[in-house]
C-alpha cells in the first residue's frame, strides 16, 4: 500500500502546482495620465489573453489613451463622461483603441489583443502628444 501512496501523493501535489501557476483571470494593468506623461510608458501584455486597463487621469488636465491601429476584441468599458473632449487634430481619423478620463478621474477598458507586436500610444487632446505623452504598447505572443 505504501508502494502507491507516496506515487500517488506525488501526482496529487504535482497537479496543484500546475494548477496554481497561471491565472486566468485578466491581465490588470494601471496606467496614470499626469505632467503630461504616461506611467508607465511601456506596456506589456500577452495576446489572447483578456486585459483590464485602468486609466488614472491625476492630472490637472484632461487626457486621453489612444492606439491609432490595434488588432483586438473589445469586451468592455466604463468611462467617466468627457463633454467636450476634444482629440486634437485627428484629421478625421479614430484611434482602435481608446480610453478617456476628466482630470481627477478613472476609466477602465477591456480587450483582448490578438496580434503580437508593438504599437504606440499617446494623448489625442491637441499639444499633448507632441509634448511627449506616449509610450508603447508591447502584445507578445503566447
Amino acid at each position: 500500500m505504501r508502494r502507491f501512496l507516496i506515487p500517488l501523493l506525488l501526482l496529487a501535489s504535482l497537479a496543484l502546482a500546475a494548477c496554481s501557476g497561471a491565472s486566468s483571470g485578466p491581465n490588470e494593468i494601471v496606467v496614470k495620465a499626469e505632467a503630461l506623461k504616461f506611467i508607465p510608458e511601456t506596456i506589456e501584455v500577452t495576446a489572447g489573453k483578456l486585459v483590464k486597463l485602468t486609466f488614472d487621469n491625476v492630472d490637472s488636465l484632461d487626457h486621453d489613451l489612444s492606439v491609432m491601429e490595434f488588432p483586438m476584441e473589445m469586451t468592455g468599458a466604463t468611462q467617466a463622461p468627457m463633454a467636450g473632449h476634444d482629440m486634437g487634430n485627428m484629421g478625421g481619423m479614430e484611434p482602435e483603441l481608446h480610453v478617456a478620463a476628466l482630470m481627477g478621474q478613472m476609466a477602465t477598458l477591456e480587450f483582448t489583443p490578438t496580434k503580437p507586436g508593438t504599437y504606440e500610444f499617446f494623448c489625442t487632446v491637441a499639444g499633448h502628444k507632441e509634448a511627449g505623452m506616449k509610450g508603447t504598447l508591447v502584445v507578445k505572443a503566447p
